[in-house]
C-alpha cells in the first residue's frame, strides 16, 4: 500500500471516529434534554385535568393546553433526536407485538385533531374495523405522527384525509393533505436526511422526520411512498405486511 494510499485511510478512520462521536453526543443530549421534561409533562398533564374538572377559567385551560402541546412537541423532537442517533448506530431493533392497528391510527390521529383545528385544517380518519396484526407498536405510531404533523404543517388549513386499509399481503395507511405539495423533482430525494424538498421556506424542523419514517417502515418490511403535485398537496402511502415477524428485513430479538 502506498503511502497515498495509508493517508486516506488514516483520513477514513478519523472521520468514522468523528461520526461515531457526534451519533453519541446527539444521543445523549437527546436523552438528558428528554428525560427531565418526562415529570414535567406529567404535571401539566395533570393541571390540565384538575383545570378542566374544576371548570376554571376558559383562558386558563386554553393556556394550560397550549403548554401540554409546546411540552408534546419537545419531546417529540428530542425523540426524533434519539431514534436518528440510533438508527445511525444500528441500534434500534422492533418489539413485535399484535394489536389492532385501526384502533393505533384512529387513537393517534385523535390526538392531533386540537393542533390540526389551530390550523384551519379538518382532520378526518377512515379506518376498516379490526385490522389485527403484528407490528412494532411504538414505530408504527412515530410513523403516523410524523406523517400527520407533516400534512398539518403542511396543509394550508385544508383538509386532511387519513385512511387505513387491509390488502391480502397487509394493510395501506395513506395520509392526504391537499396543501403545497411536493415538486416532483423533488419527490426522489424526499425521504433523504436532512431534505425538506422545496418546503425549508415554510418551516423549521431538522429535515430527518420522513427519512425516520422510512426507516422504520422499511425495518417492518414494508414501503413508502408519495404521490404530489405542486398547490395540489401530497399523499404518503405506508405499506405494512401483516406480520413483521415473517418478514427478513424485520429486526427483533
Amino acid at each position: 500500500m502506498s503511502s497515498a494510499d495509508d493517508d486516506q485511510a488514516s483520513v477514513i478512520d478519523e472521520l468514522r471516529k468523528a461520526i461515531a462521536v457526534r451519533d453519541d453526543f446527539i444521543a445523549i443530549a437527546a436523552h438528558e434534554l428528554r428525560n427531565p421534561m418526562t415529570p414535567i409533562a406529567g404535571q401539566v398533564e395533570l393541571l390540565v385535568s384538575r383545570a378542566r374538572r374544576e371548570q376554571a377559567s376558559p383562558a386558563l385551560v386554553a393556556g394550560l393546553e397550549r403548554l401540554e402541546q409546546a411540552i408534546d412537541h419537545y419531546l417529540r423532537r428530542a425523540s426524533v433526536l434519539l431514534e436518528v442517533s440510533r438508527l445511525n448506530a444500528g441500534q434500534v431493533r422492533l418489539e413485535p407485538s399484535t394489536f389492532d392497528m385501526a384502533e393505533l391510527v384512529a387513537l393517534t390521529t385523535r390526538n392531533y385533531l386540537v393542533l390540526a383545528d389551530r390550523a384551519g385544517s379538518a382532520l378526518q380518519c377512515h379506518v376498516e374495523p379490526s385490522v389485527v396484526g403484528t407490528w412494532d407498536r411504538l414505530s408504527s405510531e412515530q410513523v403516523l405522527d410524523n406523517l400527520l404533523s407533516n400534512a398539518i404543517r403542511y396543509g394550508a388549513g385544508k383538509p386532511i384525509q387519513v385512511e387505513l386499509s387491509q390488502v391480502p399481503d397487509g394493510i395501506v395507511l395513506k395520509v392526504r393533505d391537499e396543501g403545497i405539495g411536493i415538486p416532483v423533482a423533488a419527490q426522489a430525494r424526499i425521504f433523504d436526511r436532512f431534505e425538506r424538498a422545496g418546503r425549508e421556506r415554510t418551516s423549521g424542523g431538522f429535515g430527518v422526520g420522513l427519512w425516520l419514517v422510512r426507516q422504520l417502515v422499511e425495518a417492518q418490511g414494508g414501503k413508502i411512498q408519495v404521490r404530489s403535485r405542486p398547490s395540489e398537496g401530497a399523499t404518503f402511502i405506508v405499506r405494512l405486511p401483516r406480520d413483521i415477524t415473517r418478514q427478513p428485513s424485520a429486526e427483533h430479538p
